[in-house]
């Protein structure tokens, strides 16, 4: 066991022994218990957060070009039909596991609780979890597997979000199919590097972003017990984008015909000006993601002969991993992205924590994509596929998904020739969560239809 005076001697190397003072003024108790929080610090994560506030971010863009994209999974192309057999047989195998990052809180849509728990559905009021357990109830019953789900939490939702689910019974997906693991966090910093604290004996901590879901995976220790039941590919997606087509088999399929050890889908940008990260190919092939700040107004601008953005790939945080890719990335150095701003943290010489100026660090899950020999990037209809839920009112609001949504569903529903809107087409509808994945989904499900179970597969407001 690592002695308080170890502990001290460390923090004295850095020049950081003021963080002692407050706990020294309660008593030891205190001192002990800020000790064992501190014990917790990566010294050398810490020598890297220095280092990243000292540095100067350039971004170089000298010698991008625009990645080739495959069409989307919507489109009718010959060159999915090999896909989707590669991914439906990837599902029935049960080489498949879906992966959610779901640590956001729902305060800013007005909601209290897990962004996940927030009611979206029209006229149901079902929440993004229950959307997203019905897609994977209905890949089970396509590809009759065991699609497993795991979870990413954050500390601030872990217990929340795992009642949430038991008080549901797990949507029916069942306890041991649905896995949650917890976000982890480090140490944001003053300005100057000096720690932070929350109170005299704990430090401030921040999540560490949707980066960190590599190492939690593997300090979870799920990644074994996936290996063992014989997944090898992981879907990832993010809870606040309710018209996810999850486990798609066509992008699956993709990935995996090109050996591609991450994968991604983009939707195509229209508006230069669109604040959206961008995808982009390096010399000798390989891509990353940079910020569309990065990227001078002329050059995000610039178009092909045939009119289109030239730097079209707009990231939408949906990707493919390989396990053992996962694996590499939870032991990488993914670099750090900082954010100044206000934190409840205590002043220097004080023992009730204020607004300050702090720093917090935190990596981002797309960073991993140059560390991929190999990658795929796909397109994705943004009217089917992408809408995503961040504020309560104004762009990407609650009723912009819940507009997105009906308007997914209505043109579901006339590609599947069926006639199930109002006579005169008024008034908010919606499918049954689970219902169906897609327009060709819905089609294949036409017996079932009938007039006396129609209630249960749609609503409408009349």
């Amino acid at each position: 066991m690592v002695s308080i005076a170890e502990i001290k001697a460390a923090v004295q190397e850095r020049g950081l022994s003021s963080v002692w003072t407050a706990a020294e003024e309660i008593g030891s108790e205190a001192v002990k218990r800020l000790a064992a929080d501190i014990q917790t610090i990566d010294w050398e994560l810490y020598e890297r957060q220095m280092r990243a506030l000292r540095k100067v971010h350039v971004t170089d863009i000298s010698r991008i070009a625009a990645p080739t994209l495959l069409p989307a999974s919507s489109a009718q192309e010959a060159g999915h039909e090999q896909a989707r057999s590669a991914g439906e047989a990837a599902l029935r195998n049960g080489e498949i596991a879906v992966l959610t990052v779901a640590g956001g809180q729902a305060s800013r849509l007005g909601f209290d609780g897990p962004k996940g728990a927030f009611p979206l559905g029209a006229m149901s009021g079902v929440s993004l979890f229950q959307m997203f357990a019905g897609q994977i109830r209905r890949l089970r019953e396509l590809y009759a597997c065991r699609l497993q789900w795991i979870i990413q939490t954050s500390p601030s939702n872990h217990e929340d979000t795992k009642r949430y689910f038991e008080k549901r019974s797990y949507f029916g997906l069942g306890l041991q199919t649905v896995h949650f693991v917890c976000q982890g966090t480090m140490p944001a910093l003053a300005p100057n590097g000096d720690l932070l604290l929350s109170s005299p004996d704990r430090l401030f901590r921040n999540p560490d972003g949707h980066g960190g879901v590599y190492r939690a995976l593997k300090v979870s220790g799920l990644l074994p017990k996936l290996r063992a039941d014989g997944i090898a590919t992981l879907f990832y997606c993010q809870v606040d984008n309710p018209l996810v087509w999850i486990a798609d088999p066509i992008f699956l399929g993709h990935h995996l015909l090109q050996g591609a050890r991450m994968s991604v889908k983009v939707v195509e940008k229209t508006d230069p000006s669109e604040k959206v990260g961008l995808v982009v190919q390096e010399e000798g092939g390989r891509k990353r993601c940079v910020e569309y700040s990065d990227i001078s107004a002329e050059q995000q601008a610039q178009r092909n002969v045939d009119g289109g953005l030239r730097y079209c790939a707009g990231n939408i945080a949906i990707h493919a991993f390989e396990l053992n890719f996962v694996e590499e990335m939870a032991e990488a150095r993914l670099p750090l992205h900082l954010a100044r701003k206000q934190v409840m943290a205590l002043p220097k010489g004080g023992m009730v924590a204020e607004p300050r100026e702090g720093v917090k660090f935190e990596s981002f899950v797309f960073d991993a994509l140059p560390l991929a020999e190999t990658s795929m990037v796909q397109r994705a209809d943004r009217a089917l596929e992408f809408s995503p839920l961040k504020n309560r009112l104004g762009v990407d609001s609650i009723a912009t998904a819940k507009h997105a949504i009906a308007l997914r569903n209505a043109r579901w529903i006339a590609q599947a020739k069926l006639q199930l809107l109002p006579p005169k087409g008024d008034g908010p509808f919606e499918l049954e969560s689970g219902l169906c994945l897609s327009a060709e989904d819905l089609h294949s499900r036409r017996k079932f239809l009938t007039q006396t179970c129609l209630g249960r597969l749609i609503k409408v407001s009349r």
